[in-house]
């Protein structure tokens, strides 16, 4: 019988990064006495971090606050690496992660900056094997190299990116793609297999 394996997302699917950034910006904007509606101008410069790179890294963005606000870095990345606030925007905890390593190897692919996404799930790395997480700048270039490592698996992928499911799809049509969509569960789309509002809702799909 061949092994199965889930390659989760991170971002919306195991971690809420929009609570992560408005809680930074609310803590932001409390520590240094500073008007509400520089909350616009900080979001301003995640956009701006965005597109300059091709995807959000915190480094820069923090460097970008510390030279418009005139704010040392020091004080920001403790505002920025609070462990309490990545445990708090968590979706999924280890008894779920439990749930699917009866079922499947627990995989992570992810776009971002590598430092950043695996603080994400730092809290799972004794569930977690290294060799399969794998984070990129630009993660849809890289399924097919992916892919190649599973040959022998059977693959589900859950994502809050249509496009990125499609790839998968493109490159392997066994891959079994689950699109994270609140709101929109139970519709049906083009190459993705199910659409569900929670990644919670996982767990009785592995059957399929």
């Amino acid at each position: 019988m061949r092994q199965t394996i889930v390659f989760f997302d991170i971002d919306g699917v195991i971690f809420d990064a929009q609570k992560f950034f408005a809680g930074f910006c609310d803590k932001f904007v409390q520590t240094n006495n500073l008007d509400k509606k520089e909350r616009e101008k900080l979001k301003n410069l995640y956009e701006e971090v965005k597109e300059e790179k091709g995807f959000f890294d915190p480094e820069a963005f923090l460097a970008k606050i510390s030279s418009q606000y005139s704010i040392t870095k020091e004080g920001l990345e403790r505002l920025w690496w609070d462990e309490d606030s990545f445990g708090e925007c968590l979706l999924i905890d280890e008894n779920f992660l439990k749930q699917i390593q009866e079922k499947a190897v627990v995989g992570i692919f992810s776009k971002g900056e590598i430092n950043f996404q695996k603080k994400k799930i730092e809290k799972f790395d004794n569930l977690i094997n290294p060799e399969d997480i794998y984070i990129f700048e630009d993660k849809t270039v890289r399924i097919s190299k992916v892919l190649a490592r599973y040959r022998d698996y059977k693959i589900y992928v859950v994502d809050d990116n249509q496009k990125v499911l499609e790839s998968f799809k493109q490159i392997d049509k066994f891959v079994y793609t689950i699109l994270i969509k609140r709101g929109r569960a139970g519709i049906v789309i083009n190459d993705i297999n199910v659409v569900i509002e929670s990644v919670l809702q996982l767990v009785p799909l592995l059957t399929q």
